[in-house]
């Protein structure tokens, strides 16, 4: 991995994608500002963030990590992360779902990456009274001394509560049944912010597709998406992290999980059902804000839906939308077919289809399998790996010459675990369903996403 590091972060990272995003940035370093060790300030935004923003780890990426192992500095990805932490308003709340994190991790390796982010939570816990809490997955990925390091560093110092659910917070099976099903989420929502002082609530949704963690932040090349000031895009959130919370603590969730005793929030009520002992939802959008043209898609999904992927693509109409790309962490053999045949449907349409896969990464995630399916179909030229680990899950469906159209961001891989076992969330931005001013910041923010894949693009190569 270091060889693949030093090979492709030399040559194949030469175009950083911008982002109109206002970090408060370090004069002597020109990296965005990270919290100081005193906490004597918590740096964030220096102007209010448009509907939506989003940006890539490229910059870190180009001079740091695997060509300089050994520097514990906190990358301005992180810092980015913690400036966003820094926006919560006094006496907001912060709920956080995710498949795991790391805190202080060994002195020659500490998770300095992470820490940033832990000092902005420690500052406006105290400083401002934030109510922070916690969803995460309780089972192998986190082992018994990182457990023990994060409630050191977030329960121990009353920064944070935690939860955690084992083998997913809405499976209520024995563990020894679906024994692939996890907490995959990765998600922040901040009740209120300080980037308007009009004396209104402007809560902000923060998705991302990587965990807050070293490995992460250092090892893939991520995305990360901040929706601003949609009240039911965070209600929807907000009821999510409420009832993973029903749902922790054990195997099978408590008594509440089991008899389905859920929370409602705002307006936005639950809408899952049991099947097969896991609680799907029923629901395949949500829809937030009016004008806004989002919504947001939870996994389980019940098992006899078409997935919100391939149902994306079959709608496509290639006069109109005649560009797809996709940047995809996994895509595992019992979604291989449908995904392949879906690609073909587009290209004979007149669709000009591209998608990129990780090659590398913390599991195998091209399987000789898939790659018999690509062959089989001759789908290898529409379906490429990319030279550096991503962990991105992009879909863009656009013109071929404008940024309108639809952007599908999230955590969910083309997996049918992602799909029908675990917690996930894919939101859908479309630039037709919103209104003036709305669009224009969701066709500035495809751009981004835009310039980000055609850098993933560069140097593919043939899946193995």
């Amino acid at each position: 991995m270091a060889v693949l590091g030093v090979a492709v972060l030399i040559s194949g990272l030469a175009l950083t994608p911008a982002s109109a995003i206002t970090f408060t940035i370090d004069d002597t370093t020109s990296e965005a500002k990270a919290v100081p060790q005193d906490l004597s300030s918590c740096p964030t935004l220096t102007e209010t963030p448009r509907a939506f923003e989003a940006f890539f780890n490229t910059d870190d990426m180009e001079y740091r990590g695997y060509l300089d192992a050994k520097n514990q500095t906190p990358w301005s990805y992180a810092n980015r992360l913690a400036q966003i932490i820094c926006g919560a308003k006094k006496n907001a709340t912060i709920m956080v779902g995710m498949y795991f994190i790391r805190a202080i991790g060994t002195t020659e390796r500490p998770e300095s990456d992470s820490e940033i982010i832990w000092r902005a939570m420690e500052y406006v816990k105290k400083q401002r009274n934030v109510s922070i809490g916690f969803v995460m997955d309780g089972g192998s990925i986190t082992p018994a001394s990182a457990k023990a390091n994060i409630i050191k560093r977030l329960v121990d110092t009353k920064i944070a509560s935690i939860y955690w659910c084992y083998n997913g917070c809405f499976n209520t099976n024995k563990k020894s049944v679906f024994p692939f099903a996890i907490n995959h989420e990765k998600f922040v929502t901040i009740s209120d912010t300080v980037w308007e002082s009009d004396g209104a609530v402007h809560p902000a949704v923060f998705s991302s597709s990587g965990q807050f963690a070293r490995s992460q932040v250092r090892t893939y090349w991520q995305e990360a998406s901040l929706i601003y000031d949609d009240q039911k895009l965070y209600d929807n959130f907000a009821a999510r992290y409420a009832n993973m919370k029903v749902c922790s603590g054990s195997y099978s969730g408590g008594t509440n999980c089991k008899n389905g005793k859920f929370v409602t929030v705002g307006d936005v009520k639950p809408t899952l059902k049991k099947l097969r002992g896991i609680w799907t939802d029923t629901l395949y959008r949500h829809y937030t804000d009016s004008g806004r043209g989002t919504s947001v898609s939870f996994s389980p999904q019940p098992q006899g839906v078409d997935d919100y992927y391939t149902t994306q693509f079959d709608d496509v109409d290639c006069n109109v939308d005649s560009k797809i790309r996709v940047a995809m962490y996994r895509l595992t053999i019992t979604r291989a077919l449908t995904l392949v045949k879906s690609l073909i449907s587009l290209k004979k349409r007149g669709c000009d289809v591209k998608v990129l896969l990780s090659q590398e990464g913390g599991a195998q995630t091209v399987s000789k399998d898939v790659v018999k399916v690509l062959k089989k179909y001759k789908a290898t030229s529409m379906v490429r790996c990319t030279s550096v680990p991503i962990h991105t899950k992009m879909i863009l469906i656009t013109p071929s010459t404008s940024n309108a159209g639809r952007a599908m961001f999230g955590t969910a891989n083309m997996t049918t675990s992602g799909l029908r076992y675990s917690e996930e969330h894919v939101i859908t931005m479309d630039t037709r369903r919103a209104n003036a001013a709305t669009a224009e910041d969701m066709r500035r923010v495809i751009g981004v996403y835009q310039a980000g894949w055609n850098e993933l693009n560069q140097e593919n190569e043939a899946c193995t």
